[in-house]
């Protein structure tokens, strides 16, 4: 009789809670919401967060109040976002270096993102280019690497930062060439793209949107796309597949994740606002004009994603010998 008891309380505990989460997703949201982003202001995470946080405001009429937390590679907006209580009011808006690229290339790190996250869809994503200054004799993939294998370590690849996403996608063009070019790294893809300018570094490989008006300045060329394929705002340039290294796909995707135990029926809800800022033409209009697009997925989608992308990344940090810790 005792376990009968034990087991018709539970079940009543459990349906109570299940109608109580179902009532909260269905009045969600009720109240500001923070977005944390673990990046500056400024840059490609910092500008299609905003993007989505003032987007959801208009569909929800609830204030995104965006939180900067920058520093330690994404992994302290990390931390504070697993903190917060798990009733969908703390997003965080990272990046694949948040999601993918980070459990790749550290051994440890003060987060878990199946653990302790919940992703809750992806919002926007930006292929990049292999671009290299005006300065250096090739005008195709192929005469840059011949050029490469010409000088060994002598030919130098920018990036914003050891471990960094365009770090990362500098590796996977060098594996997949079978070259040796020597990385250097800056704080920061503003930086990293003054140094390639100005002729202290070679090439970089970093988001289309980055290089564009440089391209049509003559001062950087453009030699391919690393994308499934080619983009409205460059045309011309081919993709990496259609030069013979389709292995070479990479690009810098952002997305919501919410603290581990947050109610399934919250993030669907969450999910679903997401879903109608995706479906907007004029997010999609807007993304296009900073080089990005949408892309749209289910949690699960997400997750299942984002596993392939670790990894993927898990297998380049191997190769290239990339630690951080």
């Amino acid at each position: 009789m005792g376990i009968l008891f034990a087991r018709w309380i539970a079940a009543i505990v459990a349906t109570a809670f299940c109608t109580a989460a179902a009532v909260v997703a269905q009045d969600y949201p009720t109240r500001p919401i923070r977005m944390i982003i673990p990046f500056p202001a400024g840059g490609p995470t910092d500008v299609a967060g905003r993007i989505v946080g003032q987007q959801l405001t208009e569909i929800w009429r609830e204030t995104i109040v965006v939180d900067n937390r920058p520093g330690a590679a994404g992994t302290i907006a990390a931390a504070i976002a697993i903190r917060a209580a798990p009733d969908g009011y703390t997003l965080l808006f990272g990046s694949n270096s948040t999601f993918a690229v980070n459990p790749a290339v550290f051994s440890k790190l003060p987060y878990d993102v199946f653990r302790d996250l919940k992703l809750v869809g992806l919002a926007a994503y930006s292929p990049h280019l292999l671009a290299i200054r005006a300065g250096i004799p090739a005008n195709t993939v192929a005469e840059l690497i011949a050029l490469a294998r010409k000088q060994p370590g002598k030919l130098t690849f920018a990036s914003s930062g050891a471990g960094a996403i365009i770090h990362m996608a500098g590796e996977l063009f060098k594996y997949h060439a079978r070259i040796d070019i020597l990385h250097v790294p800056f704080k920061g893809g503003a930086p990293a793209t003054v140094a390639m300018l100005s002729g202290e570094v070679d090439m970089m490989m970093n988001d289309l949107s980055q290089f564009l008006v440089h391209m049509k300045s003559g001062k950087l060329r453009g030699l391919a796309l690393a994308h499934p394929r080619r983009s409205a705002l460059a045309p011309e340039m081919p993709t990496f597949a259609e030069v013979g290294f389709p292995g070479v796909e990479s690009g810098s995707w952002f997305g919501l994740a919410v603290p581990a135990n947050t109610p399934t029926v919250v993030v669907a809800s969450i999910n679903d606002g997401l879903g109608k800022v995706l479906g907007k033409p004029e997010y999609t209009e807007r993304l296009s004009g900073i080089g990005m697009e949408a892309l749209r997925m289910t949690p699960e989608q997400a997750a299942a994603f984002t596993k392939r992308e670790i990894e993927k990344w898990s297998s380049v940090a191997k190769a290239a010998n990339v630690r951080l810790d």
